[in-house]
């Protein structure tokens, strides 16, 4: 038993048997690999190396691998924005008008101990600021900081197995990104907020669904203000 296990480390550390097991691993992984499509093929750019890439790209936005690189942080800041933006809007419905005192289409129009222009103006101010250092920081360094420079895991879930928290932070973002998209449409179209909405669904789906929704938009879009000529 011994000299048998011996022989095969003896082998396994042949120059030629270490390099086939090898080739082998990687083809398989190849072949396995997700797709945005089954059956698509992924551009050369992108083989498979970013979190969340499943071979979509067929304007070839990323054939530059500096843009690439860019483009793969914005879909990250943005993807962090909509997560945070579909957690407020959902919580801020699912708390009730009368704990929150309105509801998230509706938070410009409520008058604050702060007037709302100077406010804005203030943000202006700030986020121009920050962008700005970003992009000089992309500029100089080629990262933004999005990505390992400034760690924020204080739960320590990363440490296992921080490629599968990656992926599922570029899942994520991308789902919260369609939500806050659909949330507006929602609005438009209903009057009503998401949660709002699926109980009117449960609680009749004959009549509360997206084609009833198409067909009295109508009815729940903004008025233009355009003056009446009488």
């Amino acid at each position: 038993m011994n000299s048998s296990v011996k022989l095969s480390k003896r082998v396994s550390c042949l120059p030629g048997r270490a390099a086939r097991p090898q080739r082998t691993v990687s083809a398989r992984a190849g072949a396995d690999r997700p797709m945005w499509l089954t059956g698509s093929k992924a551009p050369a750019h992108l083989n498979g190396s970013m979190p969340g890439d499943y071979g979509f790209d067929p304007l070839g936005l990323g054939v530059d691998a500096g843009k690439l690189k860019w483009y793969q942080e914005a879909e990250l800041m943005n993807g962090r924005f909509a997560m945070i933006g579909a957690a407020g809007i959902l919580g801020a419905e699912i708390l009730g008008v009368n704990t929150t005192d309105l509801t998230w289409y509706e938070a410009g129009t409520k008058e604050y101990e702060i007037p709302l222009a100077p406010l804005v103006a203030i943000q202006a101010v700030v986020m121009g600021f920050l962008e700005m250092k970003r992009y000089q920081g992309w500029k100089e360094y080629g990262v933004t900081g999005l990505g390992n420079d400034f760690p924020f895991d204080p739960a320590g879930l990363a440490k296992k197995d921080a490629d599968t928290m990656k992926l599922k932070e570029v899942k994520n973002g991308r789902l919260a990104m369609v939500s806050c998209f659909g949330f507006a449409a929602q609005m438009a179209a209903t009057g009503v907020g998401p949660v709002q909405n699926l109980t009117d669904h449960l609680k009749n789906p004959a009549a509360n669904n997206i084609i009833g929704s198409v067909l009295t938009i109508q009815d729940h879009l903004p008025d233009p203000g355009f003056a009446q000529v009488s």
